[in-house]
């Protein structure tokens, strides 16, 4: 369990996530009872690339694999979407601990899926940079 990043278009993105990979966590407690909260504070402390916010979520052993250079891709990456509109739950799977947030941006969306353990601790913060929207086709060549 950690953070995960899968991001088709940006390897170093893609690295980051790998490099914020973690275990599972054993000391973050409320999580369970407010998933949303949780996945909102995760969120807005990335996009301000605030390392001791984001990290906060998370045990000593994982805290040592969350770099400042990966923390700040992502933000970037964020920021690229431009100014963060809101969070909204997408889809909920408590039986299974797996929460699904849309993360609107005033450019884009990304999807923040949440895994939240037995315990109710955080086991998971991975985010999904959403396509952009296919172009029409004018039936022109």
């Amino acid at each position: 369990m950690g953070f995960f990043l899968r991001t088709p278009s940006l390897k170093a993105l893609a690295l980051a996530g790998t490099l914020l990979a973690g275990t599972a966590l054993a000391g973050c407690s409320g999580a369970g009872s407010n998933p949303q909260k949780t996945a909102d504070d995760m969120t807005h402390a990335v996009y301000a690339n605030d390392m001791a916010a984001f990290t906060s979520h998370f045990d000593e052993k994982t805290k040592a694999t969350v770099t400042r250079s990966d923390l700040g891709a992502l933000s970037d990456k964020m920021h690229q979407l431009g100014d963060l509109q809101n969070i909204a739950q997408h889809e909920a799977k408590p039986d299974e601990g797996r929460y699904t947030y849309d993360v609107n941006f005033s450019h884009g969306s990304m999807l923040v899926e949440l895994r939240v353990d037995p315990t109710g601790n955080v086991g998971a913060y991975r985010v999904v940079p959403q396509s952009a929207p296919a172009a029409k086709a004018t039936g022109k060549p």
